[in-house]
């Protein structure tokens, strides 16, 4: 069976709070993957895990194959997936045909629509500012061992006096600048109603979208409802949907989260 490695504050937490691992625990769901989840510490990550995998720059997610191969980034997988399965639906056409039976153009242009996604809203690196920054104290009070705390205040993590920066932003600003990145895709499910982000089917789109989501619900799900479900029922019925589909499984860790 393929592990799954998945971030946590703590090796005892059902807290799945990374947006990158989500796009991949969806996309092993949509091709019927079976997976064990194996819960990592960002210290694990660099200790243990990139010493298993012989692989010093290793990050989440990442999946070790029954051979011991590792392969890790998001995209990197997803696309794994696509060739390894081709009998499924697949991850980039968003009309529920398998990656077989689908024509290679329309492949090329969902996955360069989900890599563009995946590049913008679904980056959780420091530069795409708004996520990180909204959400930093509740990840901060999340992460309780002091050794990792330690970590993950330090400067070499974030630069200068770069915690004490991220804990003195302006909180309403950030969930106003939040808001603002909801919009269009609010404007988008509203031209096509009843629809998914890919197409008629779920797809990696919709993935990294709810990647973020899934982020923002496992850190602070009142918050997470006011930038979110609140901000048109469209979006809102698209949450549930995905929170719902694959026998309810994400739905289930949001309740088991704490």
């Amino acid at each position: 069976m393929i592990k799954f490695y998945e971030l946590v504050s703590s090796l005892n937490s059902k807290c799945f709070f990374s947006p990158n691992t989500w796009k991949t625990r969806m996309c092993l769901l949509h091709k019927g993957v079976q997976f064990e989840t194996i819960p990592v510490t960002l210290l694990d990550v660099r200790g243990d895990l990139a010493n298993r995998s012989n692989k010093p720059d290793i990050y989440v997610p990442a999946i070790e194959l029954p051979d011991g191969q590792f392969i890790y980034d998001s995209f990197h997988i997803a696309e794994w997936l696509e060739n390894t399965y081709p009998d499924q639906p697949s991850l980039f056409t968003g009309d529920g045909q398998s990656t077989n039976k689908s024509h290679l153009g329309h492949i090329t242009m969902g996955k360069n629509y989900a890599r563009m996604i995946d590049l913008g809203l679904g980056a959780s690196k420091p530069e795409w500012a708004v996520w990180f920054d909204l959400f930093f104290p509740q990840l901060d009070q999340l992460i309780s061992d002091e050794k990792l705390s330690n970590y993950f205040r330090s400067d070499a993590r974030h630069g200068p006096q770069g915690y004490q920066k991220l804990m003195s932003l302006d909180r309403q600003d950030l969930i106003r600048r939040a808001k603002m990145n909801i919009q269009p895709l609010v404007q988008i499910l509203q031209e096509r109603p009843n629809e998914y982000f890919q197409g008629k089917h779920p797809g990696l789109v919709d993935y990294v979208i709810f990647g973020r989501y899934a982020y923002c619900r496992m850190l602070d799900s009142q918050l997470a409802k006011q930038i979110w479900e609140d901000q048109g029922e469209e979006l809102s019925i698209w949450i549930d949907k995905l929170s719902k589909a694959y026998d309810g499984h994400a739905l289930k860790i949001f309740q088991n989260s704490h």
